[in-house]
């Protein structure tokens, strides 16, 4: 199973051209993909759906988006009609198998002076792979603040690890067998999400990995042991496959800013050993941001 992480900025490329049949060609050969700023009318542009045209380039996949930010973008007809419309720019997953469920978490943002400062989710959703469901997590932490990245990822580690307990989004243990498919809820039972405990959590963390928010997620690193990956946190999979930490670049240099390692693919740690490969596609040029690859052995996996 071929998983990947890529911050597409809108399609726009290091020429300057929005092209998102780029970014089909670039991900195109991934089995699950988790994609950030991803757009639905947010500017005047050919394809302004974003979610509708990477369908549309990808048709034998499962998508399903998650806006972090939802701004009105409705119209009054001179008839006084309204159409209805949104502006939206968010997460995306792409999936070769069925997206069994999802759910949107609203990640805490506070203003900063001075800049604009934008909302962030956590997009969780169940796969339903047929060697054994797992959880995948898309994130998109703050840019600006490492204090408010910090608040975010206490927040997401604490979603994740309550997860399995709390179950999918409806649950119904020692419900009789006559109550499903009836009344309102119309589910028969085995059409009810579970909530594996394997999980994948990506995305663009804006975190360097000799950052705080890295040894939250990931253990802090000791002279000894290194990181010591503790149960319920995560394991990165370029690590975990071989690569220092302090290796590969997925935000190269602008004017602005340096180059970074701030995209990451994380497991939790029953997975570790499941990775085979992974790597950042430096020759990718769809966007500012290189996607990373992690290649799992999936054929044996746990439903949880």
């Amino acid at each position: 199973m071929l998983v990947a992480t890529y911050n597409i900025q809108w399609g726009k490329g290091r020429d300057g051209q929005v092209d998102l049949e780029r970014i089909a060609r670039t991900i195109g050969g991934a089995d699950l993909v988790g994609l950030q700023e991803v757009e639905r009318n947010w500017r005047q542009m050919e394809h302004a759906d974003q979610v509708r045209r990477l369908s549309e380039l990808l048709p034998d996949r499962f998508v399903y988006f998650a806006p972090s930010v939802d701004v009105d973008d409705s119209r009054r007809g001179p008839d006084g009609r309204i159409t209805n419309r949104r502006r939206e720019y968010g997460l995306l997953i792409i999936s070769r198998w069925p997206i069994l469920s999802a759910r949107t978490f609203p990640l805490p943002k506070y203003p900063v002076y001075g800049h604009l400062n934008d909302c962030g989710v956590l997009l969780e959703s169940v796969i339903g792979h047929p060697g054994g469901a797992f959880r995948f997590y898309v994130t998109h932490l703050n840019y600006l603040s490492e204090r408010q990245r910090l608040i975010q990822t206490r927040m997401l580690i604490d979603i994740i690890a309550d997860a399995p307990r709390q179950g999918g989004p409806v649950t119904g243990p020692g419900v009789p067998a006559s109550e499903f498919g009836a009344d309102w809820i119309a589910l028969e039972k085995d059409e009810v999400p579970a909530m594996p405990e394997p999980a994948i959590l990506l995305g663009d963390f804006n975190m360097m990995p000799n950052s705080p928010e890295y040894s939250l997620l990931t253990g802090p690193a000791g002279p000894d042991y290194g990181r010591i990956p503790e149960y319920g946190l995560f394991v990165d999979a370029l690590t975990a496959a071989g690569q220092r930490e302090c290796e590969g670049i997925t935000y190269p240099a602008n004017d602005i800013e340096q180059a970074k390692r701030i995209d990451h693919i994380l497991l939790t740690s029953d997975l570790a050993g499941r990775v085979r490969r992974a790597w950042i596609d430096e020759a990718a040029d769809a966007s500012d941001h290189q996607p990373v690859y992690a290649e799992l052995d999936w054929g044996k996996a746990s439903a949880g």
